[in-house]
């Protein structure tokens, strides 16, 4: 039997339950074995499987390790380090999640390349040690935006550089219908099923300044569909659908409803 651990801080619950989450939807697939336990500082996830398993469930482990990295971590380094002057709080909430979903499947490769699975995995030291050319790539990135923050006060500027940004993040979906239900915007697939926030790829910013706007926007860029199509009061003229059409363009449509 083949056995890993990862060993994860205690405090980092949202990556710590975000890792349960994945480890439970892929034992439906095939037959591990879950367990951990709780020291001062870590909490120890122990997942084991049969020999033969071994190498899918390397895989597996490869795709969490680099998916919390490259959306927990990145958040908070995108966080830590940006320093634009807040003009517009739905837009600034929207640059740095397009920050983070911008060219993150080369983020995830250069991590998953790193990452030697043998017996144990340190996420913290992994992220500390292993991955400094990766921290150096997001600095970059940051430092142009930080560099130019004058340039970015103004509303223009700002907006074709978020458009800029969503348009080189990878699409994921094909359509998505956003409907208005009780004052609040359900994000649904092509058939009109709600779509479950588990099913995006989603870390949330600033949460305790987070609305159903924000949600929606931030939402759509993680989302990173081929199409959108909002449906909505024919008089609603919102800051939101104002953003989403300028930063979506030629991927989004408005479809006015009677009420």
């Amino acid at each position: 039997m083949f056995e890993y651990q990862l060993v994860v801080p205690i405090n980092r619950k949202k990556i710590i339950s975000k890792i349960n989450e994945d480890l439970e939807s892929i034992s439906n697939e095939f037959s591990l074995i879950i367990t951990s336990y709780d020291t001062e500082k870590n909490k120890n996830i122990i997942i084991a499987c049969e020999d033969l398993e071994k190498e899918r469930m390397c895989f597996y482990i490869s795709e969490i390790v680099s998916n919390i990295i490259s959306l927990f971590y990145k958040t908070e380094f995108i966080e830590n380090n940006l320093l634009l002057p807040i003009k517009n709080e739905v837009g600034y909430i929207a640059f740095k999640k397009a920050l983070v979903a911008f060219d993150r499947e080369t983020d995830k490769y250069i991590i998953s390349k790193a990452l030697k699975i043998n017996k144990i995995l340190n996420l913290e030291s992994f992220y500390n040690f292993r991955l400094k050319q990766l921290r150096i790539k997001w600095l970059e990135l940051i430092k142009l935006a930080n560099d130019n923050a004058g340039y970015l006060l103004c509303n223009d500027t700002f907006i074709d550089l978020l458009k800029f940004l969503i348009e080189n993040i990878e699409i994921s979906v094909g359509v998505v219908n956003v409907l208005k239900e009780n004052n609040n915007f359900v994000i649904c697939d092509e058939y009109f099923n709600k779509i479950n926030k588990k099913q995006i790829d989603i870390q949330e910013i600033d949460e305790q300044n987070l609305n159903n706007d924000v949600n929606l926007i931030t939402s759509l860029i993680a989302l990173s569909p081929k199409k959108i199509n909002i449906h909505c009061d024919k008089y609603e003229n919102s800051q939101t659908l104002t953003l989403l059409s300028q930063i979506f363009e030629n991927r989004i449509t408005i479809m006015p409803v009677e009420f």
